[in-house]
């Protein structure tokens, strides 16, 4: 790596004087950002990519490794039939997903 160690430990330093929850939003921002970098990633290399296909791709690259291949086959038969199959959630007057409140059987 091109960072001298002095550097590294002087950006330890600063990250350490922050309080927990600005660390756990700085860790929530890389997390974003990587993300985002895979998403555009698979849609440079493909341009016309679906909503559902984007979001199998995407899982497809954080987690083919974790998993057996049968596993992930099984596991990939699964989300892209949830994905496929689900209600869209709704939309609030600000666009706010609204998540639908459960049905009760007493009436």
């Amino acid at each position: 790596m091109d960072t001298t160690y002095e550097i590294k430990e002087k950006q330890r330093e600063i990250f350490f004087k922050k309080t927990s929850n600005e660390r756990f939003l700085i860790g929530v921002d890389f997390i974003s950002m990587g993300y985002s970098i895979v998403e555009s990633n698979i849609k440079q290399s493909n341009l016309k990519i679906s909503t559902t296909n984007l979001k199998i791709e995407i899982f497809k690259r954080y987690y083919s490794n974790v998993f057996s291949k049968n596993e992930f086959k099984k596991i990939i038969s699964e989300y892209t039939n949830y994905l496929k199959t689900k209600e869209p959630l709704k939309k609030d007057e600000n666009n706010y997903n609204l998540v639908a409140e459960p049905e009760t059987k007493y009436q």
